[in-house]
């Protein structure tokens, strides 16, 4: 068994050779095929992962993971990578991955934008989602970022001037922190990120309109506004081939239960609605969200929050279009969206959600100290770029600068390369929990009463053992994509009672049950019905005529849900 590291951050050929590999190592598990060839012709693979010598894929329930909506969170990516290689590798050994595979299905598309990820993971370039120009098609005026001293990192530079409105911090002159209204007769300085000014009239300095502001997890359906309203939203809903290719291969797997996206920095998991507070949304969908997320804070230490009310300032004109809401809230699939590593909670700045007043100069200068002191004390052990100093350089246009500051991919937005390994992995086993929450369908039990010559009543039990009920979440009943589960009976004889194939209804998931309750005079335990009338357990009954040794088969099959067939034999 080859071992793969996680020491790095994989560029496209090496996670298509990965990826390539353990498909032909592991043909009964693993199976890869593009959803879609992008501009610079990679192509963008999406992954299924189950055991198929226990059922197809679609016959399954399955779990959804992604990674590179954004393409300089390459954090993100190799945790989902990291997770195809456990989920693989994992089978025959783990129990509970075994038992995962059996059961389920899971897909996942490591690098939604391979064509960005590989700018950012081969250049100094930093971009949000791809390097295609948006909204302009040519370069506009003003500051460009760029790599101009050639050390392979886009850092900052200061120019000293009088009318400056940054100076160095007492505590670490690297720093700079806002000028006081009282500091005068001091060295302050602009701050600018290093880079060119196109079209410098010798005077102004502004940055420019970005060259590549295309945000992937802005252009989906739900929520969707245009350019003046919400920056990198792109021309349409899904005018993006990759956001397209992601909204048709979710459609063409109905039987996603759940999933993660991944995403880079903040160190915490965040749910949906982003487009309305929480107490507006459905309450029971609220709690699930609240007890699996409860599951990614036991593994990984992250916090786990509503976007809206924690994370949105303006609950107006809030971000929108992200995959998250479209998932959820057009789809009825649960799913979370995942803000890996966060420098500050390394370095010990409080973590605090929700925020409900901005961060004073002070406060923002003593979390920058203690994110130096962190990066000097680990990432230089760790192979990442570590701090630099403020170095002079002659700038083409603005004379005498200095550049310096941090590598902000490889410290601020994603690990250091030497705690990539803990990082993915802390979310992976995350991903074995959630994904073990889904419904989980059986026929218990099928039996056949003689009654008379040739006449028997077959009697069949049907549960759900899964967490999650068999509708997923009440948002599917209220979209109406909740699809009921069928039976359908096969047999020779001839059925005189009991439909042959017909709808059932739901079952519950023990998510419907609330967690032991105290108060004052006794213990209290919440009931399922609270919620819904589905039953855990539903018995079908049937009267078949038939001579003995005739089989009778059912078939219990559900979108979410998958097949499962049990039989039996009059006797």
């Amino acid at each position: 068994m080859k071992q793969y590291s996680f020491d790095h951050y994989y560029i496209y050929s090496e996670m298509t050779t990965v990826l390539q590999e353990l498909a032909a190592e592991y043909p009964g598990l693993i199976k890869m095929h593009s959803i879609c060839t992008t501009v610079d012709g990679h192509e963008v693979w999406a992954t299924e992962i189950t055991n198929y010598a226990t059922g197809g894929a679609l016959e399954k329930p399955a779990y959804y993971v992604d990674g590179s909506h954004h393409a300089g969170e390459v954090t993100g990516s190799m945790a989902a990578i990291h997770l195809i290689v456990t989920l693989v590798q994992g089978y025959g050994k783990k129990d509970n991955i075994t038992n995962l595979l059996d059961n389920f299905t899971v897909y996942v598309i490591p690098r939604i934008s391979p064509d960005g990820a590989e700018k950012v993971l081969t250049t100094p370039e930093q971009l949000r989602s791809v390097n295609r120009p948006y909204p302009f098609e040519e370069w506009m005026p003003g500051l460009h970022p760029e790599d101009l001293d050639g050390d392979g990192v886009i850092r900052m530079m200061r120019v000293p001037d009088p009318t400056g409105v940054w100076k160095a911090m007492d505590k670490d002159p690297r720093i700079l922190v806002k000028r006081s209204p009282s500091d005068f007769g001091g060295t302050y300085y602009h701050l600018y990120p290093e880079g060119i000014i196109e079209g410098y009239d010798g005077v102004h300095v502004q940055p420019a309109e970005g060259k590549w502001n295309l945000d992937f997890n802005r252009n989906y359906p739900l929520g969707w506004f245009p350019e003046n309203r919400q920056p990198g939203a792109g021309k349409y809903p899904l005018s993006n081939p990759e956001n397209k290719a992601v909204v048709d291969f979710v459609l063409s797997h109905p039987n996603i239960c759940g999933g993660v996206t991944y995403h880079t920095s903040g160190g915490c998991y965040i749910y949906p609605p982003g487009t309305k507070p929480e107490k507006q949304a459905d309450s029971r969908d609220m709690r699930m969200f609240k007890e699996i997320g409860a599951m990614a804070t036991e593994e990984t230490g992250y916090g786990c929050f509503n976007i809206f009310d924690a994370f949105l300032t303006d609950t107006v004109n809030y971000s929108s279009g992200a995959f998250d809401d479209w998932m959820y809230s057009t789809q009825g699939i649960p799913t979370y969206t995942a803000e890996l590593w966060d420098l500050a909670i390394r370095a010990g700045v409080p973590n605090v959600y929700p925020r409900t007043t901005p961060k004073t100069d002070a406060e923002k200068a003593e979390a920058l100290s203690l994110c130096y002191q962190w990066i000097d004390e680990n990432a230089k052990q760790n192979k990442a770029v570590p701090i630099l100093g403020w170095t002079p350089y002659d700038h083409p246009q603005l004379g005498k600068v200095e550049i310096g500051g941090p590598d902000f991919k490889f410290t601020w937005q994603n690990c250091p390369i030497g705690f990539l390994e803990q990082e993915v992995e802390k979310n992976t086993n995350f991903c074995l929990r959630m994904a073990a929450a889904l419904p989980r369908v059986q026929i218990d039990k099928m039996a056949a009463e003689q009654q008379a010559q040739g006449i028997y009543k077959v009697t069949a039990l049907v549960r759900n053992a899964g967490y999650l009920p068999t509708f997923v979440c009440n948002e599917a009943k209220t979209l109406g994509v909740d699809d009921p589960l069928t039976a359908k009976l096969e047999t020779a004889g001839v059925l005189l009672s009991g439909e042959a194939e017909g709808k059932i209804g739901h079952l519950e998931g023990f998510s419907g049950v609330k967690a032991l309750e105290l108060d004052s005079s006794s213990y209290k335990y919440g009931n399922a019905k609270a919620f819904h009338q589905e039953e855990f357990v539903k018995e079908l009954t049937w009267v078949v005529k038939a001579p003995a040794g005739t089989e009778v088969s059912l078939t219990v099959s559900g979108k979410k849900c998958g097949s499962k067939t049990a039989s039996i034999t009059l006797l």
